[in-house]
């Protein structure tokens, strides 16, 4: 008996139709999304039976209502291909609308908390659009991080990245609130509006609106608490600073930035006092690099660093002025994640790096600047310091203690070395003095503050020039104008 293999045209023809008969249900519609399908768990295709772009016909208009139920929020994926004036306009319960245009890439992704919203498309005479809309709720995500913060304590900062889908809570002491600031990295593509803010200690709170417009304005709850998270899962490399409200309340701006290599800024401060924090990304030391009065006229004009954000326990770190003698001032090593300029009445241009400058460490030229132990910018960290500054040729340079305590076997040495390596100069403070100075000539000056105590601060700043009148004795001198060095109590 003969099998006959079935011809595959029939087959042929029937998927064919199939696919046609899909094609013709296929296509924008406008209808009202069903209540019962807006809940945890559904997803929602526009055009209904589409999963990829389709086409917009000429001339079609919609707008598509959504709600949001509590405890849950809604991702909207837009995949289009927009031409000429046809839109698709987004906007959520908190007064956000985003408008996407022929200018927009071809994937986005938007999202709402609670509460209702629409989607509205419009399309032109040309019909040659086409675009997929995907509806998804998911559940919001519960905050399970709480950092408090205090009136006397520096403020905090906490990657963007390590809040997506990880809510975090702010909580200040009693009597005061938070002021939430985007510490921008100055990465054009960083986006915020996925970074919703809840009036309250969690993601049950109140929705009031997204990180996008707190850049420049804080946001400031009406309690003591607030709390954000990120839905998205974009690469972001900016970070969200928290402060006590109090400690910035006498700024006319306040703003933050995350150095991630190298950045530069501007900053205006014409008849008022502003304060900009700026935070080494995952490092624990920033360099001034370069620095410019554009405004040197106004006799009031100062720029002050503070350690850490501003706070009662802030400590003042240097002052600059148009008469400071910024040519030889820089580059200058403030060791800590973060620190604050304040500015009064003076426009500025500076540029920071996180990165170690090169020759750092070289003085061949006439240069100025400071010396810090990392714990005099923050109480936090160590106070063990070990800096050497070499020069290919003898230098002057002298030294000045202006204040000096020492807790049980800490001690604060200094060293000058010529080129054969033998001390030209030592000065060792093992107790409470005031004053005394000490000069050498040589090629090397070291600065080391020791002892087994977690606790202890030092502040040095040095003038290495050169040599002016003969060589006598010595082979380096190095000028330290002031020395401030505390030292606390055991952690």
């Amino acid at each position: 008996m003969t099998f006959r293999q079935p011809s595959p045209i029939p087959l042929i023809l029937f998927f064919a139709l199939f696919y046609v008969s899909q094609i013709q249900c296929t296509h924008f519609s406008c209808e009202i999304l069903k209540p019962w399908q807006m809940r945890l768990g559904s997803t929602i295709y526009i055009p209904e039976n589409s999963t990829t772009p389709f086409e917009i016909r000429a001339n079609f208009t919609c707008k598509y209502q959504f709600f949001v139920p509590k405890g849950t929020y809604l991702r909207l994926s837009v995949i289009n291909s927009l031409l000429d004036k046809d839109y698709i306009e987004f906007a959520d319960s908190v007064g956000y609308v985003r408008n996407l245009t022929v200018s927009n890439i071809a994937n986005e992704e938007l999202f709402a908390t609670s509460g209702y919203g629409y989607v509205k498309i419009g399309a032109g005479p040309q019909g040659r659009s086409q675009a997929l809309l995907v509806f998804q709720w998911l559940k919001m995500p519960i905050s399970t991080m709480t950092m408090n913060l205090r009136k006397n304590e520096s403020g905090t900062n906490v990657d963007c990245m390590a809040i997506q889908q990880n809510p975090i809570t702010f909580t200040a002491a009693e009597g005061e609130k938070i002021a939430l600031n985007i510490a921008h990295s100055a990465f054009m593509l960083d986006s915020f509006d996925s970074y919703f803010v809840f009036d309250g200690p969690d993601t049950d709170s109140p929705v009031v609106g997204r990180m996008t417009n707190h850049a420049v304005v804080p946001f400031i709850p009406s309690n003591q608490s607030v709390t954000i998270v990120g839905l998205t899962k974009q690469v972001v490399y900016s970070n969200i600073i928290a402060n006590i409200a109090s400690n910035i309340a006498g700024y006319r701006k306040y703003q933050a930035a995350v150095i991630i290599d190298q950045y530069g800024r501007q900053m205006y401060a014409i008849n008022q006092t502003i304060a900009f924090t700026f935070i080494a990304k995952d490092g624990n030391q920033l360099y001034i690099t370069s620095l410019k009065f554009n405004e040197i006229e106004d006799e009031k004009c100062e720029m002050r660093i503070i350690s850490g954000t501003p706070s009662p326990v802030s400590r003042r770190l240097l002052t600059y002025t148009p008469l400071s003698q910024l040519d030889i001032s820089f580059p200058q090593q403030l060791p800590a994640s973060q620190f604050t300029v304040e500015l009064t009445d003076c426009s500025v241009y500076m540029i920071l790096s996180k990165n170690m400058p090169a020759n750092f460490y070289m003085a061949n030229d006439e240069r100025i600047g400071y010396v810090f132990t990392p714990s005099f910018l923050d109480d936090f960290q160590t106070p063990v310091l070990n800096f050497t500054l070499s020069s290919n040729e003898s230098r002057h340079f002298s030294t000045t203690v202006e204040s000096v305590t020492v807790y049980q076997n800490q001690l604060l040495a200094i060293n000058v070395y010529n080129s054969k390596g033998y001390s030209a100069m030592s000065t060792i403070i093992t107790g409470n003095q005031t004053g005394g100075s000490a000069e050498g000539i040589g090629t090397s000056v070291n600065i080391d503050f020791s002892g087994s105590v977690s606790k202890g601060q030092a502040k040095i700043r040095y003038h290495i020039s050169k040599i002016s009148g003969p060589i006598t004795g010595y082979s380096f001198i190095i000028y330290f104008a002031a020395l401030a060095l505390s030292i606390g109590h055991l952690h």
